[in-house]
């Protein structure tokens, strides 16, 4: 830690977020003697604003209060500088936090916080200057979104994705993508192109590819061709038996990913919409360095 001590980036809207972290914060850091200022993120313009001062200002030390989206978004403007980048868990999902190791009750990720030494550096993926760590996809995903609020999110935890994937299966149908990986094009038709940083959904128990690493300086390319009954059972198993994939198709695996169709789809990144196809994913090797468990 330097002298600025930690700039704590919050997401009241978080499905998770309640107000009894920042008091847990500001008890824990000041028995420590540790400096700690607030910010409470309304919107992109002012986060934007509030990094930029903080970094000019000599900051190096900052903690993510809510759910993988706001991470990713913390973590943009980070790249680039000296940092560490401590995780409150507070989101639907917290499937960074659970790959971390970070705790996901709230008393010990702020313990943490306050007292690792420990960091460990990640990949990032690069789409338009803005950095996402887990996943970007495009079809049932991106749909599945699209099917959700914030208030759903919130009191369905977890069981909202599922809620909104089940909606999305009747609207979603295969469409026709190019899928260019380290410059080389290939054409097929799915209904799910899913970018991969880890190879994980939801939680490290369940893979989407077993092989993938968030500090392997690559990222895997994976489709899933249609919606049939059949096609979603297999799906479904090989996630749950963690059994060699047969439904989900690995298309490859590179450092620079162009995904286009047409009709143009909608794209996710972490959990949030981000704009429609074509889509370019550049990876960044050790991005982002976060703090984690000794």
């Amino acid at each position: 830690m330097n002298g600025k001590g930690y700039l704590a980036l919050v997401s009241k809207k978080a499905g998770g977020f309640r107000p009894g972290v920042c008091r847990q914060l500001t008890r824990t850091f000041s028995r420590a003697g540790i400096p700690l200022r607030f910010h409470f993120i309304e919107d992109a313009a002012q986060l934007a604003a509030e990094m930029d001062w903080a970094l000019g200002s000599g900051y190096r030390d900052f903690i993510a209060v809510g759910g993988d989206g706001t991470v990713s978004r913390v973590a943009s403007f980070l790249y680039g500088h000296p940092h560490r980048l401590a995780i409150i868990p507070a989101g639907t999902a917290n499937t960074l936090a659970r790959l971390l190791r970070v705790p996901l009750t709230t008393g010990r990720a702020v313990r943490l916080a306050a007292s690792s030494n420990r960091t460990k550096a990640v990949d990032g993926m690069d789409v338009g200057g803005r950095l996402y760590l887990l996943n970007v996809s495009t079809g049932l995903s991106s749909a599945s979104l699209d099917c959700l609020d914030d208030k759903e999110k919130a009191a369905l935890g977890m069981a909202s994705y599922v809620v909104g994937v089940a909606r999305a299966t009747l609207k979603t149908s295969p469409q026709d993508y190019e899928v260019s990986i380290d410059g080389r094009p290939s054409a097929t038709r799915a209904v799910e192109i899913h970018v991969t940083n880890n190879g994980v959904l939801a939680t490290p128990q369940y893979h989407l590819h077993e092989g993938s690493r968030i500090d392997d300086g690559k990222v895997e390319v994976l489709g899933l061709s249609r919606l049939s009954p059949t096609t979603v059972a297999g799906a479904v198993l090989d996630v749950l038996l963690r059994r060699k994939k047969r439904a989900i198709r690995l298309l490859g695996e590179g450092r620079a990913i162009r995904i286009s169709s047409e009709p143009r789809m909608a794209v996710q990144g972490d959990g949030d919409i981000i704009g429609p196809t074509p889509v370019t994913i550049l990876v960044r090797p050790q991005a982002i360095n976060f703090i984690v468990p000794e």
